[in-house]
């Protein structure tokens, strides 16, 4: 089997030997240590308790990772956008492992084939598209099992400690748990700030509020537009963003907040994500009666 890259001098042996450097733009910066991996691969066994689960890596990398989630036995989709280590899969591991496929080029191009799986899925994500990737997972994934993503520490913080748009967004879609933080040096190149790990468990669909795309685009829209105006009350924002400029969409989201009590002066930040999710499901209703 093909030897797991898990020290500085191993991956830059192999970088300098292909000509390679870690690529910023990618986000490249490599897991080496492997009580993190072991940590991560463990924190996903009491999940993964389905045959039928379907397992997936957004960003391969070298394999530190890949490795120990193929090695779970399960129908495997793995994303990478980097030639270079896609040539590294199909030529060494992926050849003792016929339940996995590999997807080349940008993932969020190539999510979309396995939208519709029964799948669990981990990634090392690029700081510049976390947000992006986490809301359409949660968005295009209906019958997505959750995720093991190892994000900025910083991100982590705010998404599962403050009031955000895509932490309310995300409080629709199940629950995110910060599991632990990620020192620097257990990355190569080393990064300039930690990292950590977070999970997020999505509520079964039934027990949901918004059943279906087309319900989550009216909850991202509404979380949107009151974000759109920093520190600005829900009224103003309601009015002047480019996410709500349609009389309707504007009347029914006042009725909603006038039926639950949320005064227009409000801001965003003084909301809790209980009130958030009340006013959606009244959103829903007012519209439903027009």
């Amino acid at each position: 089997m093909q030897a797991r890259y898990t020290t500085p001098t191993e991956i830059q042996n192999f970088l300098s030997a292909n000509g390679l450097n870690a690529q910023k733009k990618f986000g490249q910066n490599f897991l080496i240590d492997q009580n993190i991996v072991r940590s991560i691969i463990d924190s996903a066994r009491s999940i993964l308790t389905s045959e039928s689960m379907e397992v997936a890596e957004i960003g391969i990398g070298l394999g530190t990772l890949t490795l120990p989630i193929l090695e779970l036995d399960l129908k495997t989709h793995l994303f990478e956008i980097d030639h270079a280590y896609i040539e590294l899969a199909k030529n060494t591991y992926l050849k003792d492992f016929p339940k996995a496929t590999l997807y080349p080029g940008d993932a969020l191009k190539n999510l979309e084939q396995i939208a519709d799986r029964n799948v669990f899925v981990f990634g090392n994500l690029p700081y510049h598209l976390t947000s992006e990737i986490l809301t359409y997972l949660a968005g295009e994934f209906l019958n997505w099992r959750g995720g093991l993503f190892m994000v900025q520490k910083e991100f982590a913080e705010r998404l599962t400690g403050e009031i955000s748009s895509l932490s309310v967004y995300l409080e629709a879609i199940g629950k995110t748990t910060l599991l632990r933080h990620v020192h620097k040096k257990c990355f190569f190149p080393v990064p300039k700030i930690d990292s950590s790990l977070i999970l997020i468990t999505p509520t079964p669909q039934s027990e949901r509020i918004f059943k279906s795309k087309e319900e989550l685009l009216i909850w991202s829209r509404m979380l949107r537009s009151f974000f759109w105006g920093k520190r600005k009350q829900i009224q103003v924002s309601l009015r002047e963003s480019p996410f709500s400029q349609d009389t309707g969409f504007q009347e029914a989201v006042t009725a909603a907040w006038e039926k639950i009590g949320i005064s227009p002066k409000s801001r965003p930040e003084e909301l809790n994500r209980k009130q958030f999710l009340n006013l959606g499901q009244e959103l829903l209703d007012s519209l439903s009666k027009r």
